[in-house]
């Protein structure tokens, strides 16, 4: 699955916002992640999320190898939830969602540097919120 993901996102860099190779670093193991937003769902989240709510739910064990897969949801007028970007990572301490959320925001920043969500709504409490 790893091998198949890192061939997806080297070909399909517009879709990636983050991407880590799961590796060793002086006997530190450093997760493998993968932050997937099409440039649309970046305009979603631009538009629908500004001043809106952001919703992130944590899936895990959906496939062989038990990675976690993070799904983030913005509402339109309707209440009617809008994917904006999914997150496929084999760790989930809250220094790991940090480190995807960050680029992410930037990136938002980068269309609309007033850009800022209402509220953030999360389901796996004791680690995602203390990365709010």
């Amino acid at each position: 699955m790893v091998i198949s993901l890192r061939t997806w996102a080297f070909s399909h860099p517009n879709d990636v916002f983050y991407f880590q190779d799961a590796s060793e670093d002086n006997g530190i193991h450093v997760p493998f992640t993968i932050g997937i937003q099409t440039p649309s769902q970046l305009q979603a989240m631009v538009l629908l999320g500004d001043n809106g709510a952001i919703s992130m739910d944590a899936t895990f064990g959906t496939n062989d190898v038990k990675f976690h897969l993070f799904t983030l949801m913005v509402f339109d007028a309707h209440h009617i939830g809008v994917l904006v970007a999914w997150i496929i990572t084999s760790c989930q301490t809250c220094d790991d969602l940090v480190e995807w959320l960050t680029p992410l925001k930037t990136r938002l920043l980068r269309k609309n540097l007033k850009w800022k969500s209402s509220c953030f709504i999360v389901d796996n409490v004791p680690q995602e919120l203390r990365t709010l």
